[in-house]
């Protein structure tokens, strides 16, 4: 597997210098219900049911976070609630009305193993990839079926952000 990389033109959000930043792209989303048909093969278990045990799985988990506990989620991870401010220099500076709570995940050691060995490719606007110069093997197209090799590595020009 090639995990597709893009080169993103943004700002440093210290320094406000513009420069580059790197993001993953997915090829493409596979929805919870085509997870719960393929989990559901060569199992008794049928698409509805494991659906609706995901369902109430969230369920669970809900309430659980609202009462301010972290969840284990067993071969998916953990997440366990958090609040994001700003720092200050002193404690007394701190406020609630600072804070927005959200949270953290943590993916079973399963789950990142399931991409800790991909290779790493550039892919430029067009979506094509182009010689991989810091990471995965050269010409390797594994997710690319029509890729036309290119033998470009100058990075695309990415949107700004931030």
């Amino acid at each position: 597997m090639t995990l597709k990389i893009k080169k993103v033109g943004m700002k440093n959000p210290k320094t406000k210098v513009l420069g580059f930043a790197s993001r993953a792209i997915a090829n493409g989303t596979q929805e919870f219900s085509e997870v719960c048909e393929l989990a559901g093969l060569n199992t008794t278990m049928n698409q509805a049911e494991l659906e609706a045990a995901g369902k109430l799985i969230m369920q669970a988990a809900v309430r659980q976070l609202k009462d301010g506990k972290a969840v284990n989620l067993g071969p998916l991870g953990k997440i366990r609630p958090a609040v994001s401010g700003k720092w200050v220099e002193k404690a007394e500076d701190l406020a609630l009305s600072d804070l927005t709570p959200k949270l953290n995940y943590v993916p079973s050691d399963e789950l990142k193993a399931a991409i800790s060995g991909a290779k790493l490719g550039w892919t430029t606007e067009a979506g094509t990839e182009d010689d991989n110069e810091n990471g995965g093997d050269a010409g390797d197209d594994n997710t690319n079926s029509d890729n036309q090799g290119g033998g470009n590595n100058n990075p695309p020009s990415g949107e700004l952000e931030g």
